[in-house]
């Protein structure tokens, strides 16, 4: 069964990560915002450094989501061990159905009402941290990601308005290549002189134009590719960001319903104990998540058919899905065999 301490090495990581996390976050949204402002001179932007800032960021990310996630499912067992613990005061062979580990932990004997309430009290403590880490990390995340919308959707209008004009400088090129042709198809002959040599400076002077468009032209197609990258690097950061938001809430709501289970299980087993043992010290977080229980009528009413379904949600948004395995592999492979 837990210990007190056992969680302090899991919660001091995950607040440290989350830290980390929170801090790279609001960084790289603060660095791309500089080049989100129409004044901004695109030409400078250094992809090398934005690039590895969003990575970096989105990396923090994904670490801070996997220790959290580790934690609501190590605090999960904790409680599913008191648990059965619990059922074990009132019926020795529960949890013995088979030969696990924790069966063969649980057949020296069932533990006594108060150690359950000291190992669960402990568990009951990290849950509280750990309510306080989301609680501190999803208007962060939120933040970040508005931030980052709205600076797409400037740096998307903008390209956008390079694409319009791009298109322009392309009528006009047209335009002008059609001029050429007809002053190339309609040259007059060496005998007019002076109507040739005025036709030759309108030719020379078209030709300067469709160069000075062409370089226009490759200056705005350059913009645009540099606009584009920018757009690649925002909505990376946005889908970590938008991912981690909903990581957030899938975790927190885990969490809360596997509280308010903890909590039902601690008074259940105070019923059992000693009441000197029963008073004992709890932190200021543990007893507002023990008092709001207390106050809402409907804590612990469907419990099980509750905890069930945000447990159902909790692995299809968090958990890796495994391929489905085939029935009759031997079947497969003999079907797939070639003829004769």
């Amino acid at each position: 069964m837990v210990r007190p301490h056992s969680f302090d090495g899991m919660l001091d990581k995950a607040r440290t990560t989350l830290d980390d996390a929170m801090n790279d976050a609001n960084s790289a949204v603060a660095t791309l915002a500089g080049h989100a402002r129409g004044g901004e001179r695109i030409e400078v932007v250094n992809f090398s450094v934005e690039e590895a800032s969003v990575r970096e960021a989105v990396e923090l990310l994904d670490r801070w989501k996997s220790v959290a996630l580790s934690l609501v499912k190590e605090l999960d067992r904790a409680t599913e061990e008191a648990d059965l613990q619990h059922r074990r005061l009132f019926n020795e062979k529960v949890g013995l159905e088979n030969a696990s580990l924790l069966s063969r932990t649980l057949a020296r004997g069932p533990m006594k009402p108060e150690a359950i309430i000291a190992d669960l009290d402990a568990v009951l403590a990290a849950s509280a941290e750990l309510d306080l880490l989301f609680k501190q990390a999803r208007p962060v995340f939120s933040r970040c990601f508005h931030d980052c919308e709205l600076q797409l959707e400037g740096v998307i209008e903008r390209r956008r308005k390079l694409d319009f004009d791009i298109e322009e400088m392309q009528r006009r090129a047209d335009g002008l290549a059609e001029r050429l042709m007809y002053q190339r198809r309609n040259r007059p002959s060496s005998r007019h002189a002076d109507l040739q040599s005025e036709l030759e400076a309108d030719y020379r002077a078209l030709l300067a134009e469709q160069d000075d468009i062409r370089r226009q032209e490759q200056e705005l197609q350059s913009r645009r590719t540099v606009r584009q990258r920018l757009i690649d690097i925002y909505e990376g950061l946005a889908v970590a960001l938008n991912g981690q938001i909903a990581a957030v809430g899938a975790m927190a709501a885990k969490l809360t319903i596997d509280i308010e289970q903890r909590i039902a299980l601690l008074k259940a087993l105070a019923t059992e104990a000693e009441p000197a043992s029963t008073t004992v010290s709890r932190t200021a977080a543990v007893e507002s998540l023990i008092q709001a229980f207390e106050a809402n009528v409907l804590a612990g009413h469907d419990l099980a058919a509750r905890k069930a379904h945000v447990d159902a949600v909790f692995k299809r948004r968090l958990e890796p899905h495994l391929l489905p395995v085939a029935t009759d592999l031997r079947g497969v492979t003999e079907e797939a065999q070639p003829e004769g």
